[in-house]
């Protein structure tokens, strides 16, 4: 462990914040603005927030126990989680052993983050969700009833990793085997495919009553099962957006959930939605600050208001949004990238990159390029060019004539 030595300033309070990569700097300047001391802690001492912050402690912290270990030693106020669920649960853990604000029961946290039981938990509920199995190491394969296609996902992993999908029973073995070479947990999740289109819809929560919210269409369009192309407004009708609120409130109030974020990733097909992940911690690839510029919404500040024990506002007021799109770039096939550019027909563009020229990047999901957002002028624009925004991306590699 490597403690730096911590910077003199007014502040109001002493902040750990779990996390300190590129998606987690949107909740570490969220944090400065209100003058609060802010220990940044992650492994790679190259990571942004640790330029910033007021002090720095270099440990894995999905280890929760030694995350315990500082946090008890750093007598700190708050303790605030960031963008990937072992950050979240991490947290979680020691929340529940401190006393500290915005979270959950352990329990709880588990039932959401973790695919078996989230699942077990929505048919016991009798919210809508795809029919599914768990499946354990060391136990025999079994699909039971389920109609294929199939999805067989690890139990606690992200952006897809792990997942495959299968037509046959068949390709079952090797669909689980490759799930439980991505998992921690030792599990996995085995559902019926659902066809249909994808959306994701971020709720703030004060008494387990939603008092603001966003709707974001999602596409998947290098690696099938990691979300690259996004667009805020959503073109969801109203019917839809009151069903998936209805739904979220019977689970918030089902689980006792404790005011904050609640980010869920849902389908719709068939005249249907169907429920696929919920999460508390706050979505990656600056999705909150891509949010936040179509509707001049402080996500960040929302996000973190509940673990430092402010008050949520009952109402938000009703914004206008313009229209945003999101792309995280990445390509299929690991190639070293000098250069890119783009042909969008956009307003204006804004890049974020995430590598500099000439190093490797590795092929989705393992790996990206920079995060594009791109303003439209009309919505129609925005909704025709979103779905296919790696068409509109070219690479320089100097190995390519």
């Amino acid at each position: 462990m490597v403690i730096s030595v911590e910077t003199e300033g007014g502040t109001t309070g002493k902040v750990l914040l779990v996390g300190s990569s590129f998606s987690a700097a949107p909740i570490f300047f969220a944090l400065k603005k209100k003058k609060h001391h802010i220990t940044v802690c992650g492994s790679d001492q190259t990571d942004p927030c640790h330029q910033y912050a007021d002090a720095s402690i270099f440990i894995d912290y999905s280890d929760r126990d030694a995350l315990l270990e500082v946090v008890t030693a750093g007598a700190y106020d708050y303790l605030v989680p960031t963008c990937n669920d072992y950050s979240y649960m991490a947290a979680t853990w020691v929340a529940a052993q401190q006393g500290f604000f915005g979270y959950d029961s352990y329990d709880t946290a588990l039932t959401l983050h973790n695919k078996v039981r989230f699942r077990a938990f929505m048919a016991e509920a009798e919210l809508p969700a795809p029919r599914s199995v768990s499946h354990h190491a060391g136990t025999v394969v079994a699909a039971r009833d389920l109609v294929y296609p199939l999805l067989v996902k690890p139990s606690d992993s992200f952006s897809g990793r792990g997942t495959t999908k299968i037509d046959t029973p068949g390709q079952l073995k090797a669909a689980l085997e490759f799930a439980l070479s991505n998992t921690r947990a030792g599990s996995a999740t085995i559902e019926e495919f659902i066809k249909g289109s994808l959306h994701s819809h971020s709720a703030f929560l004060c008494g387990q009553q939603i008092v603001q919210d966003f709707f974001v269409d999602e596409f998947c369009t290098v690696y099938p099962y990691q979300v690259n192309c996004s667009n805020h407004p959503s073109a969801l009708c109203e019917a839809i957006r009151t069903e998936v609120r209805g739904i979220i409130g019977r689970l918030a109030a089902r689980l006792g959930l404790a005011d904050g974020l609640l980010h869920t990733q849902f389908m719709v097909g068939g005249g249907r939605v169907w429920i696929i992940e919920c999460m508390r911690r706050c979505p990656g690839d600056l999705y909150g600050q891509f949010v936040g510029t179509s509707v001049a919404v402080d996500y960040a500040d929302l996000y973190i208001r509940p673990f430092l024990g402010l008050e949520l506002p009952d109402t938000l007021p009703a914004v206008t949004a313009t229209p945003m799109s999101r792309h995280s770039i990445s390509t299929a096939t690991p190639t070293v990238v000098f250069g890119f550019s783009h042909d969008l027909p956009a307003r204006s563009v804004r890049f974020f990159p995430l590598k500099s020229s000439g190093k490797k990047l590795n092929a989705a999901p393992y790996d990206k390029l920079a995060v594009l957002f791109a303003e439209f002028t009309s919505l129609e624009e925005m909704l025709e060019v979103t779905p296919h925004m790696d068409r509109y991306i070219t690479f320089y590699a100097l190995d390519r004539s």
